[in-house]
């Protein structure tokens, strides 16, 4: 078995030109292949791949190894397809932790889908914005900001996660409001608390100097994104929160988007799952799950984007003149 999964990440190693590019296609951790391709070399004795920091190789080994193992693994994918299709409907439970945004916005909705395809599987989700242990929890799946740092896991990227400010109309028509953000965060800022934590947390913002955490202080704190986000719509204060939780209420008008410009970047959402052979019904749901985020348009949205969603740019919203006094006639 370890000879077959070293021949399998050989070709498509060989195949794709990189462990990386590898990895993902077989699903499992780039660390997981290096480590397979290395145990072939060292049973073969022989090196397979000319490796340099910048370039990746078939040695004339590799490549003779390559033309004679290509065609039988092939034979081999295409009789466990077959076998997989004959073992008729996966069932089963599917235990999965994801952070509530995400559960709310897509994932719960995407459902009736996945349950029309596969009606044997229950899906069994816990909402947290924790950093979950899957195993000890005994968790299938996790839907997380940011990848695991294990080899022991794999993680697919979903879809960037895009936070962005946002407030109210009516909040936004306050007379004399000061936009600046830092002012915002000092006196109007809607903090989240996250479960376990004392402290709120900050604002992040990506500014032409570098990214900028502003602390919050103003009149609501809570532990729920729904709720913080319910309170911005009812004009209480302006609150950070990501696209995914606010889209709605944005495209009713019912929020507007703040200096979408110093929206910060890099944050993705990654569906986390063991580096192992995964249960039919696992399989099944990370399949539908990955086909689902990287097919939605609205996992796509830039903060820029969600501002033009609004009808009037909440950055840029005139300040209500100051009614004059009529003089006593």
């Amino acid at each position: 078995m370890e000879s077959l999964r070293g021949m399998v990440s050989f070709v498509q190693v060989a195949r794709s030109g990189s462990f990386v590019r590898a990895a993902e296609a077989l699903g499992v951790s780039a660390v997981a292949v290096s480590r397979n391709v290395a145990r072939l070399e060292a049973q073969l004795q022989l090196r397979l791949f000319a490796r340099t920091t910048r370039s990746l190789s078939l040695t004339a080994e590799g490549a003779a190894l390559l033309a004679r193992c290509e065609a039988p693994l092939a034979e081999l994918a295409a009789a466990f397809d077959d076998s997989r299709d004959a073992a008729g409907a996966a069932s089963g439970t599917v235990r999965v932790t994801a952070v509530s945004p995400y559960v709310q916005a897509y994932l719960a909705p995407s459902l009736v889908q996945f349950h029309a395809r596969h009606p044997g599987v229950v899906v069994d989700i816990a909402c947290s914005e924790l950093a979950t242990d899957l195993v000890a929890d005994r968790f299938d799946v996790g839907v997380r900001v940011g990848p695991l740092r294990d080899a022991g896991f794999v993680a697919r990227p979903l879809g960037p996660l895009v936070l962005v400010l946002c407030a109210a109309p009516t909040f936004l028509a306050r007379p004399g409001l000061d936009a600046d953000p830092a002012m915002l965060a000092r006196l109007h800022g809607l903090g989240l608390r996250r479960s376990g934590e004392v402290a709120v947390a900050p604002w992040h913002l990506q500014t032409p100097a570098g990214p900028v955490d502003l602390p919050v202080s103003g009149p609501l704190r809570c532990n729920d994104m729904a709720a913080l986000a319910a309170a911005c719509a009812a004009g209480l204060g302006v609150a950070q929160l990501p696209l995914v939780q606010v889209l709605p209420a944005l495209r009713r008008g019912d929020l507007q988007v703040l200096h979408p410009d110093l929206s910060p970047g890099g944050l993705q959402l990654f569906l986390h799952y063991p580096d192992r052979q995964l249960p039919a019904r696992v399989r099944l749901f990370v399949d539908f799950v990955l086909a689902q985020g990287r097919g939605h348009a609205d996992l796509q949205l830039t903060a820029s984007d969600a501002a033009a969603l609004a009808p009037v740019s909440p950055a840029t919203a005139p300040t209500p003149a100051t009614p004059r006094r009529r003089r006593p006639g």
